[in-house]
């Protein structure tokens, strides 16, 4: 593959990113200490060695932790919530140790509070009072020292602090609103209000969140509209539209999750029914179909496919059942088969 045919992953630049980052991370660490030593920061030994100290033990998890999240190999969310409380942690130390609670380390507070903001929003209340908490204790510490504590200062800067979450919080929380928003409208089906085929792969997709409700056995029905390019032809896409509408309901209202009912395409649905055996899938595919004979809005032909929770593809999984409903028309339609 030559150059110009190359996809950008977004996801390798990603990681480059973090890589930068942790390099300028240690590289920052070096040049405290090196500022320390060369007496550009009056720092007291066993404040050094306190701030220092618990700098480089965070940052060797830190590392670690990066590793392990670089290789594929996730940790649980709590591994990387707590990393910056630890980080406010190392910040509130070392303004302890340069015993000047304003002093321009206190910025780094800022860049802490533009990471929670992005990549850790979820726990951005709780963050907001362990960073005043903090900025309590470097205050106390101080004033324990002996030293003199401009109260009045801190005060402005803890308003600072605390205006700056706000702001950086209220920005994240709409933008992920609105990203939100955005990839639901694209697996939603506008007509029907169902999901649509992107959607309904994402479900079936190994990887999906939904992964959970299909571990155990499930059933996917294909169904799909007899005869309705005639319907179509004889009373217009207005009617045959309202028909799609209708007949969603149906589905959504005759299954248990209905955030599992998907529009394929055209006239064709698909259901995907967790924790069934292949008998009880053909069994209620049966009555759906009766249900909605029943109704005399239109009838349907049903093709069953049965998974036992086997990480399949999606397009496997489809496939089949399409096969399963090509039967049922060969069959002379309104009735179900299962592949």
């Amino acid at each position: 593959m030559n150059e110009a045919e190359k996809i950008y992953d977004p996801s390798g630049a990603d990681w480059r990113f973090k890589r930068e980052e942790l390099g300028l991370r240690w590289a920052l660490i070096a040049l405290y200490a090196m500022f320390v030593s060369a007496g550009a920061i009056d720092v007291r030994m066993v404040w050094f060695a306190a701030s220092e100290g618990f700098l480089v033990a965070f940052h060797i998890y830190y590392t670690w932790y990066f590793w392990r999240e670089a290789h594929s190999r996730p940790l649980h969310p709590a591994f990387a919530y707590a990393t910056p409380f630890m980080d406010t942690i190392a910040v509130s130390l070392g303004l302890i140790a340069v015993g000047n609670p304003v002093h321009p380390i206190w910025i780094v507070y800022f860049f802490i509070i533009v990471n929670v903001g992005f990549t850790y929003y979820p726990i951005v209340r709780q963050y907001g009072v362990w960073l005043l908490a903090n900025y309590a204790v470097v205050a106390l510490a101080l004033y324990a020292r002996g030293m003199d504590v401009p109260f009045g200062m801190m005060s402005i800067a803890a308003a600072l602090l605390i205006a700056g979450l706000a702001n950086v919080a209220t920005y994240t929380g709409g933008e992920r609103r609105l990203r939100g928003h955005l990839s639901e409208a694209a697996r939603t089906d506008p007509l029907t209000g169902l999901l649509n085929r992107r959607g309904l792969e994402e479900i079936l997709s190994p990887a999906s969140e939904e992964k959970d409700v299909l571990k155990q056995a499930y059933a996917v029905f294909m169904l799909d509209v007899d005869r309705f390019k005639r319907f179509n032809d004889q009373f217009g896409h207005l009617s045959a539209d309202k028909v799609l509408e209708h007949l969603a309901n149906i589905l959504k209202a005759a299954v248990r999750n209905p955030d599992l009912v998907a529009r394929y395409g055209g006239d064709e649905f698909v259901i995907v029914v967790p924790d069934v055996t292949a008998d009880e899938a053909v069994q209620l595919a049966e009555r759906l179909r009766e249900q909605v004979e029943r109704l005399g809005l239109c009838t349907v032909s049903i093709g069953v496919t049965f998974s036992d929770g086997r990480d399949l593809s999606a397009a496997s999984i489809l496939d089949l059942a399409d096969a399963a409903l090509l039967d049922a028309k060969k069959a002379g339609r309104n009735c179900v088969r299962a592949a």
